[in-house]
């Protein structure tokens, strides 16, 4: 397994910035946002993501994947299409895609949203590159394994993946170990985050902490992984407030140890 950083909260740092935050965190390498805003766009991916993905190399560090912006669900469209090529062309193995979502029809949007990915599996099939869902808590068709199951079936698992999310199936999903077990075949990649229910004026809401703060069943977590057979990549999300850059890469590196002891049996 490879432990890898999400740049979504590393805005505003340029390549070698998250190269240092990686080194200096015990970290593998990351999981790369290219979204506008960031040194990698979906507008420049052709010529900047060969130029991260180098120096990642040379640092001694992977993308272990590519996160696209959550609006991007249509395998025909030339963004996906450019980020896909890019990302075989440089050895970037899975992108996680945009979001599906909800619309208060079950049976159409689930229709709706298999076709478009089917159409990620060919393009995942022509690249070699796996497209990657993520559950996501919310109304979004497969926001927990067993919804994931249902868009994932029948597709093939080396073109498509499941990316599950310890703290989203932890607001929206069974059992954890039950989550693993349903997408299986295509589980790919895990999400890190850990969860902390709070409550204002009568109404619970939930945000991210560091891992082994909240209410994710970290044993648990650990004992599925086992039961999967899993050895894919694991993306520390960090998702939560700091006070500054110094306190995000302390977080991060204590994250990392806390996962490396959770799951050293796996």
């Amino acid at each position: 397994m490879k432990f890898v950083y999400f740049t979504k909260m590393l805005k505003g740092q340029d390549v070698a910035g998250m190269i240092a935050f990686c080194k200096e965190t015990g970290l593998d390498g990351a999981d790369l946002a290219v979204r506008p805003g960031y040194p990698v766009t979906p507008e420049n991916v052709a010529t900047e993501l060969p130029r991260a993905a180098k120096a990642f190399r040379e640092a001694g560090l992977i993308l272990g994947l590519v996160t696209a912006p959550t609006d991007l669900v249509n395998p025909s469209a030339k963004s996906a299409q450019a980020l896909f090529e890019a990302c075989g062309q440089v050895g970037v193995p899975a992108i996680k895609i945009g979001y599906f979502p909800y619309r208060g029809n079950f049976n159409e949007d689930l229709k709706q949203a298999r076709t478009q990915m089917a159409g990620f599996a060919k393009l995942g099939e022509k690249t070699r590159v796996r497209a990657c869902y993520h559950t996501h808590s919310g109304n979004f068709i497969g926001a927990n394994g067993a919804v994931l199951r249902m868009l994932l079936q029948d597709l093939d698992p080396h073109h498509v993946g499941a990316f599950v999310d310890t703290g989203h199936v932890a607001v929206g999903g069974g059992p954890i170990r039950m989550e693993f077990d349903l997408v299986r075949p295509w589980l790919s990649l895990l999400a890190i985050k850990d969860i902390a229910w709070v409550k204002k004026d009568r109404t619970w809401s939930y945000h991210v902490i560091p891992a082994g703060d909240g209410i994710v069943r970290w044993k648990e977590v650990a004992v599925g992984l086992k039961e999967s057979k899993f050895n894919g990549t694991i993306s520390v999300h960090g998702e939560y407030d700091t006070r500054d850059y110094a306190e995000r890469k302390t977080l991060a590196k204590a994250e990392r140890a806390f996962l490396q002891k959770q799951f050293a049996s796996v």
